[in-house]
């Protein structure tokens, strides 16, 4: 169940409800994450996002009430509340049908705000099969849409025309913004504060007549601020390269538009461990498969190289062995060994003295060699460090 008149805050901001810019301030962050956190909130009335972006413009010691709150935003916000405007059809120039936020002359209600079942917030107030039809009162699937509720039917009519004639709102903001008087404008506020108050989207700061308000998010705003300008601050320049860590912007939040970095000192080089790994061909007693077990074998190594001499060498000798050979089809099989690598991941926080630190290879070698309490307190120093694959020898009591 959801109200009809319920869409995504983006979709209000589109239309014009929500301003491009802040008045109290130029400082491109903060417009960035004020106005991007409005428009990133979950579905709700035209009015409760014009009013949101009005309390945040008041700035942050603004504290307003409902009549402070008369601006264009509201006012526009106001003809969607009462129903004027309406998700539905309007033909264009040529003729084509087309899908939009519309309204005809007479501004008579299209449709009511009422509670209806749906799969989505998308769906139109009306069809688009009833335009050019002479339409007195039409009520929609599920009494989704009233026309011309609780006004005079032939309102709903264009002057010495027949039919029902819609014109697009984003062609005419300007002509409607002062369509309605400031009571009905007043009062849509109201609600909305009243909403918005119950479910803390915003903060009522006095009581009674002329109660004042105050945006609900300024903690969050500043806190998001503080990381960017910790981001921008950054003592570090990306690219530094010291002791074969290199100075990196690590995890990147993209927050509306406004990157916040949490910088990171990460290998120039990516760091890779490798191990030997037998395959043996699977045996039963009818057939040789071609699938086969592997086992990976107790050794460590720190380059490719290492590894592959190892490899050639067993290859080499560990297979044919007198009596040791299986033939199928006239063709003996053996067992062989193949290098197999694992990358490694290790961070430094990027505040970290780097240049205390040993290389990432010697830092990687030394962590696994060394015993569990040595791998710990090197771990420790490490924002990621990699697993400990040359463990300790277990001693049963």
């Amino acid at each position: 169940m959801y109200f009809t008149g319920y869409r995504s805050p983006k979709t209000w901001s589109n239309l014009g409800l929500v301003g491009k810019s802040l008045s109290f301030t130029t400082d491109e962050v903060v417009t960035k994450l004020g106005i991007g956190y409005i428009e990133h909130q979950s579905v709700e009335c035209a009015m409760d996002t014009a009013v949101r972006f009005t309390l945040l413009n008041a700035g942050e010691n603004g504290e307003i009430n409902a009549k402070q709150m008369l601006n264009q935003h509201t006012r526009l916000a106001a003809l969607f509340e009462a129903g004027i405007v309406a998700d539905g059809w309007y033909i264009d120039a040529e003729g084509n049908k087309k899908r939009d936020w519309v309204y005809i002359k007479s501004l008579a209600p299209l449709h009511k705000n009422s509670i209806a079942s749906s799969y989505y917030y998308g769906d139109a107030h009306f069809s688009g099969h009833i335009l050019g039809e002479q339409i007195a009162v039409w009520t929609g699937y599920k009494g989704r849409l009233n026309m011309a509720v609780n006004s005079n039917p032939t309102a709903i009519y264009n002057e010495g025309e027949k039919g029902f004639v819609t014109y697009r709102f984003l062609d005419n903001i300007r002509e409607l913004t002062n369509a309605l008087d400031d009571k009905t404008v007043l009062g849509f506020i109201n609600k909305s504060l009243n909403r918005m108050v119950k479910s803390g989207k915003a903060k009522q700061v006095t009581h009674g007549r002329g109660r004042s308000f105050r945006w609900n998010a300024w903690g969050w705003l500043e806190n998001y601020r503080q990381k960017h300008l910790v981001t921008m601050a950054k003592q570090r320049k990306l690219g530094d390269v010291v002791n074969g860590w290199e100075f990196t912007k690590g995890e990147i939040t993209d927050m509306y538009g406004v990157e916040i970095c949490d910088h990171e000192w990460a290998p120039v080089e990516e760091l890779y461990t490798y191990s030997i790994a037998m395959y043996i061909p699977k045996w039963t007693t009818y057939s040789w498969e071609s699938d086969k077990t592997t086992v990976t074998l107790p050794h460590l190594f720190f380059t490719k190289e290492e590894a592959e001499e190892v490899v050639d060498e067993l290859n080499s000798n560990s297979y044919p062995r007198k009596g040791a050979s299986i033939f199928v089809n006239g063709e003996a099989q053996y067992p062989y060994f193949s290098v197999t690598s694992a990358k490694q991941k290790m961070r430094v926080k990027g505040s970290a003295m780097i240049e205390d630190y040993m290389p990432p290879l010697d830092m990687l070698k030394r962590m696994q060699l060394a015993d569990q309490a040595m791998y710990s307190e090197l771990a420790k120093l490490l924002k990621y460090s990699p697993p400990k694959i040359a463990g300790q020898k277990t001693v049963k009591e």
